[in-house]
């Protein structure tokens, strides 16, 4: 067992925080800190790495889901309530067995999930849109939305905690994490039949942090186009135009994904007309180089408590930004 450790200072300089870690499990995940602690570099003599565009959260967050990896549970968590983004919610995540700062937890596997080979053939992944798995009723939601203004501004940011982790996946090269990231916000969307909307700063920061060829913003595209583009009582073309006046490069994209499914509905070109059809499941959206197609769907199958913590993370995150 490798137990060497390294110091990770993140934050800028006022609120700057050391977090020492172990350095195996950085390497284990990212090829830029395999090369950062196991090359020539002076991180690797110091065994010390400043990251000052990351805020202590993010970061916690980002080893909170490292230990998922190698601390397994047993598979049939099942995805949190909507009103976990409300303030008082007692929602827990009953599959983190950390017993203290999660940076120090020497690497280790416990009791291994089942195979996939012995669960039923009728459960879905949690993150397939024609699957059986729980979905609230979008009447609740509504209901949540219209008057809850708590749940509004929760969901935002629970957004935005979902695209810090991934804009640190994509700029520090966490592969696994960015596919993880999409299947979680995949998962709790489809189950609470609520996917991410039209919001300014999610889009200016996606845009502004990410390359436009990013995955993320791929999933707010084709949630824009299906979802709130064609919701009925709306009207699209005014959408496309208060989507054009808070970010055109979004706007343009969404209107070659609708030009996409126009084209489906008059020949066998184009985008698939509905959702389930486009986007299956979140294995539509992965970049598959940390694991292929395959054992990527055997691994949402049976290890959905990695996608529940990172659901659970991003709205505990939100409810401290929000008493903040």
């Amino acid at each position: 067992m490798d137990l060497d450790t390294v110091t990770v200072r993140v934050g800028e300089a006022d609120t700057a925080v050391n977090i020492t870690v172990y350095r195996n499990l950085l390497s284990d995940v990212s090829p830029y800190f395999r090369g950062a602690f196991e090359g020539s570099f002076v991180e690797a003599t110091d065994r010390f790495i400043s990251l000052t565009d990351v805020t202590e959260q993010t970061f916690r967050m980002f080893l909170q889901w490292v230990h998922t990896q190698v601390h397994q549970h047993s598979s049939g968590a099942t995805i949190p309530s909507p009103v976990i983004l409300l303030p008082g919610s007692t929602a827990k995540n009953a599959g983190n067995t950390t017993t203290g700062p999660v940076e120090l937890q020497p690497p280790h596997r416990t009791q291994s999930v089942p195979d996939v080979g012995f669960l039923p053939d009728d459960i879905s992944a949690l993150d397939e849109l024609g699957g059986h798995q729980k979905r609230w009723d979008v009447e609740e939601i509504e209901g949540l939305y219209l008057k809850e203004s708590e749940w509004i501004n929760g969901h935002r940011l629970s957004l935005l905690s979902f695209l810090r982790l991934y804009v640190f996946a994509d700029k520090y090269n966490v592969p696994q994490l960015r596919d993880d990231v999409l299947t979680a916000l995949t998962a709790q969307s489809i189950s609470w039949s609520w996917w991410p909307d039209i919001e300014r700063e999610m889009m200016e920061s996606a845009y502004a942090k990410l390359p436009p060829s990013s995955k993320f913003i791929r999933l707010l595209v084709l949630s824009t186009a299906y979802c709130w583009l064609s919701k009925p009582g709306t009207c699209s073309a005014t959408r496309l135009r208060t989507i054009k006046e808070m970010n055109e490069d979004f706007a343009f994209d969404v209107m070659v994904v609708q030009n996409e499914r126009l084209k489906e509905t008059e020949s066998s070109e184009g985008m698939p007309f509905w959702l389930e059809d486009a986007m299956p499941n979140s294995c539509t959206l992965h970049e598959h180089l940390a694991r292929d197609a395959a054992n990527c769907r055997k691994r949402i199958r049976d290890q959905p408590y990695i996608f529940i913590g990172l659901i659970e993370m991003c709205a505990q995150d939100d409810l401290s930004i929000a008493e903040e």
